[in-house]
């Protein structure tokens, strides 16, 4: 039995390996072994600037209001020197209270804040 077992995991390793030695050597010979799929164009490129500054725009306007420098800013937030006038011309633009709307594939409820499934909070006496 001890063996079947032993055999039966060294298969399997062995698959594991296998499958990720192939998935590696799979993206071609292009240098730099990077994805196969060309960057974004057009109106995918504007959508995929505009998520990234409505994700990073609340962080760097909070950090330039507490002092941060742009170096610290680019560094902690990933973002170019270009982006931080443009965070900042963002959250000029939003309306007083704006909370960012969640995730693609989330679905909330309406008029509730609290994750689907919790239970209510218990009535005040």
């Amino acid at each position: 039995m001890k063996r079947k077992i032993g055999l039966a995991l060294a298969t399997g390793l062995a698959l594991l390996i296998a499958g990720c030695a192939s998935q590696s050597s799979s993206g071609g010979s292009g240098g730099g072994g990077g994805s196969s799929t060309p960057p974004p164009t057009g109106a995918a490129a504007t959508t995929a600037r505009n998520f990234n500054l409505a994700v990073k725009c609340p962080g760097v306007h909070w950090e330039k209001k507490h002092g941060w420098s742009d170096q610290q800013i680019m560094q902690q937030e990933s973002v170019e020197e270009e982006d931080i006038p443009a965070c900042e011309q963002w959250v000029q633009a939003q309306p007083k209270g704006y909370v960012p709307p969640p995730p693609g594939g989330t679905v909330a409820e309406k008029g509730s804040t609290a994750p689907a499934g919790a239970a209510p909070a218990p009535a005040p006496h």
